[in-house]
């Protein structure tokens, strides 16, 4: 669902969401934390290089695939991160991670590779892209950029659910775009953590998005006992963004690091040691 405008959305250098702590120096989960990492995709091009070389050639001819080379480097810089981050949490080499696809083929771990039972989710969106990494626990997040001309009432008219549109068209027309994106960014992390894609219909699930109410998933068409299961999060990226997060359970506490892309040696050195311990 992600659409992304030609021209990057800069952050003002006061805004709370600039100053998202660096990376620490070493990856540990504690019992009940969700991790969010951020990375912004408008690197230079030696961290576009080195992204290059932590990828295994799959991802580097999927990298290749895309029309545009602006595409080309922010799927080099997010996949670079994926395979930096988990790495540091599970201390192996980038290189060395494999991944599967779960029941409804979602990208996983292999379990020999992950003792710690991580779980992680990807978007990106503009010049950002979001990583959740939690353990044992089924997450979804997803990152938009906000367009006024990106004609949200007439898609959530015919792809949202009733409760959704009635309360869309209830705001002052100045309010919908930011609400619709309210709306989109929380329906696609709980479709992201379902792992159902497209297959699962939009309007057959509610969340929560006018103003001023908290986030949360309100119905789930023939699965009543969904809307326990989930908690839902606004992730604050900065303006002209909107991004949401959907986990299990009810009790979770968020930790946001900005990725500040690979050292020079990420490649060879082998990645911090990690306290199994402490993952939940």
């Amino acid at each position: 669902m992600t659409r992304s405008p030609d021209h990057p959305i800069p952050i003002p250098p006061d805004h709370p969401a600039s100053t998202w702590p660096a990376e620490p120096k070493s990856c540990f989960l504690q019992p009940g934390e969700v991790h969010i990492w951020r990375v912004s995709l408008a690197q230079p091009e030696p961290v576009v290089a080195r992204c290059r070389e932590l990828l295994p050639p799959a991802e580097i001819a999927r990298a290749n695939r895309f029309y545009f080379e602006r595409d080309r480097r922010r799927f080099l810089v997010s996949h670079g991160m994926v395979r930096t981050v988990l790495g540091r949490y599970l201390a192996l080499k980038p290189l060395e991670l494999r991944f599967g696809e779960g029941p409804k083929g979602k990208p996983d771990l292999v379990p020999e590779q992950n003792p710690l039972g991580l779980t992680f989710n990807l978007s990106h969106s503009g010049e950002f892209a979001l990583m959740g990494v939690a353990s044992k626990l089924i997450m979804g997040i997803d990152i938009e950029v906000i367009r006024v001309d990106f004609g949200g009432q007439e898609i959530a008219e015919r792809f949202f659910s009733p409760y959704e549109v009635a309360t869309l068209l209830s705001l002052p027309q100045d309010q919908r775009a930011e609400a619709f994106f309210y709306c989109w960014t929380r329906k696609e992390a709980y479709i992201k953590a379902q792992g159902e894609g497209l297959s699962l219909p939009l309007d057959s699930f509610d969340v929560t998005f006018a103003p001023g109410t908290e986030p949360a998933l309100l119905r789930v068409a023939d699965h009543p006992n969904e809307v326990a299961r989930w908690k839902l999060y606004d992730i604050d990226v900065g303006p002209g963004y909107k991004a949401a997060l959907m986990i299990e359970g009810k009790q979770h506490h968020l930790r946001y690091f900005d990725w500040q892309g690979p050292s020079p040696h990420s490649l060879a050195e082998p990645q911090p040691k990690s306290h199994h311990g402490d993952i939940a």
